[in-house]
């Protein structure tokens, strides 16, 4: 089959802004296809996959292709591509090949996923904190447990994080029903 993106280039490997000092590197680079049409199949093939069709744009944590070894944030809107949370630029040059690949294989099998146009509608922080434990204990890095919740919100971090959440709890499985994509 022939390939939807032949070519890509990085335009950039620096540090994320958001994240001064900590050292951790993100990767923007464009290709020659626009992605717009990948998409929604993207947004049905992936767990946890952000689409906002309004904007075409997704976000996904993806995890290498096509074994298991790494866990990163991939942003598509296009012909551009920004790929998150690297240690350095070896991984991200790594990983940049390894998500053209995933793209091109979600092309040439696309015809037996079916496309999901529905937007991703994140759950309000407040909604979150009600089903947070409110210790503002700081096990999860986050100084309170709202910052934590607006983390959560965005699709930053994931609910396991929280470490006097207990997983068996209502708590848990509604907060986790928060998240689920609507049908």
């Amino acid at each position: 089959m022939s390939n939807l993106i032949n070519h890509y280039e990085i335009k950039s490997i620096d540090n994320i802004v958001c994240l001064p000092g900590t050292g951790i590197l993100r990767l923007f680079m464009t290709v020659d296809s626009d992605l717009s049409a990948l998409l929604p199949y993207l947004n049905s093939y992936v767990n946890k996959a952000r689409f906002l069709p309004q904007i075409n744009w997704i976000r996904f944590p993806f995890t290498g292709f096509p074994e298991k070894k790494g866990n990163w944030n991939v942003a598509i809107k296009k012909d551009e591509i920004i790929i998150a949370k690297f240690n350095n630029s070896e991984e991200a040059k790594e990983v940049a090949k390894e998500v053209i690949d995933f793209l091109n294989h979600i092309n040439d099998i696309k015809e037996t996923i079916k496309p999901d146009t529905t937007a991703w509608n994140p759950p309000k922080v407040f909604d979150i904190l009600n089903y947070l434990p409110k210790t503002n204990c700081k096990k999860c890095g986050f100084l309170s447990c709202m910052a934590f919740a607006t983390k959560l919100a965005e699709g930053e971090v994931d609910i396991e994080l929280c470490k006097e959440l207990d997983l068996n709890s209502q708590n848990y499985i509604k907060l986790c029903k928060l998240f689920e994509k609507n049908s």
